[in-house]
């Protein structure tokens, strides 16, 4: 697959002006995102005094830069940037990274609910430059500036996944920024994982991050101020949508939830008969029936040493049948979005 290169030595408002090419894919996510929000008329209210206290100035001019080239406002390219922290209930995933003997590979299923397959076919690579040479590389979609799913070339890989606790949510900068952040300045596992422990954040997630040794290989399990890391002695690691160290009390239940336990276990008897050695097998243990979801709309595997990519692009099946409201979730953003002044 040809990779999206995202020049930022440009002036941050002209570092996506290569998006004029995907216009119509670009209005079509904004627009299909945009309209989960119909209800939440308090976010658009409080949007800048959010953006003035916690996103970048940097982010907000590339924010500029997309609304140029597409149908919608700078305000609503930010809040469908917002999109995991605020509807996390409905971002799955099954991750694992693996030493195969030579290299740590990091894989993963993003399970999420789409429409029309949008999120799958419009699924791409973008590789972050400076002086002509990759700093970092995301798998993401044309409009969306965070990161969900990314790889430092030679240093450390990221990927985050959906759960959910009882703790409140913060005011803080989307998870996917700090991913980029993350990404962008740090340079070694260690460095990585101390930023991902420590730093405030907007809600609940799990992080799988992975180095180039052996023995870096973490899930960084989080609420916005607690955290607990776990790691491991084995050649594998595993994450689903379940925390494994952290006390939580959250009785929520979804789909994703619902089948963590169950792709976990999978995952780690296949991963007992053989560690994958190359793409291909991971991959085939990403498909598995018992793993892949009907929901999962991309399939990935990292080469942390090279900065190589795979990436598969499956065809949802039951993404078109999710249906759901968001007004009790937000109910709780609502009231802090108003005291953030």
């Amino acid at each position: 697959m040809k990779e999206c290169i995202v020049n930022l030595d440009l002036p941050p408002e002209k570092r996506w002006v290569f998006l004029k090419t995907y216009k119509k894919e670009v209005n079509e996510l904004l627009r299909y995102y945009i309209n989960d929000f119909v209800e939440a008329d308090i976010l658009f209210d409080s949007v800048n005094e959010y953006k003035e206290q916690l996103v970048s100035e940097e982010y907000l001019k590339e924010i500029d830069g997309i609304a140029t080239i597409c149908d919608f406002s700078p305000d609503q390219i930010l809040i469908a940037n917002l999109y995991y922290d605020l509807l996390k209930f409905y971002l799955g995933c099954t991750a694992f990274a693996v030493y195969n003997g030579t290299e740590i590979l990091h894989s993963r299923n993003l399970d999420w609910h789409t429409k029309n397959d949008l999120l799958s076919k419009y699924s791409r690579v973008f590789d972050f430059q400076k002086n002509g040479k990759t700093v970092f590389k995301s798998i993401g979609w044309p409009g969306f500036i965070g990161v969900l799913s990314g790889t430092k070339p030679g240093k450390f890989s990221s990927t985050l996944n959906a759960v959910s606790s009882n703790d409140s949510p913060e005011i803080a900068a989307p998870i996917s920024f700090l991913l980029r952040d993350i990404l962008c300045s740090c340079n070694t596992f260690e460095e990585a994982k101390n930023k991902i422990e420590h730093t405030v954040i907007m809600s609940d997630c799990l992080i799988l991050l992975s180095g180039i040794k052996k023995e870096d290989k973490a899930v960084i399990e989080r609420t916005p101020k607690r955290f607990a890391t776990r790691t491991t002695e084995e050649d594998y690691i595993i994450v689903t949508n379940d925390y494994k160290l952290l006390q939580n009390s959250s009785s929520t239940g979804n789909m994703l939830q619902d089948t963590s336990c169950g792709r976990y276990n999978n995952t780690q008897e296949l991963l007992l008969k053989k560690i994958p050695l190359n793409d291909r097998e991971c991959l085939k243990i990403l498909q598995d029936d018992n793993i892949m979801m009907g929901i999962t709309v991309q399939q990935m595997v990292f080469h942390n040493h090279s900065g190589n990519i795979k990436l598969i692009k499956p065809v949802s099946l039951l993404g078109n049948k999710i249906q759901f409201r968001i007004t009790l979730y937000l109910s709780v953003y609502n009231h802090r979005l108003i005291g953030i002044k």
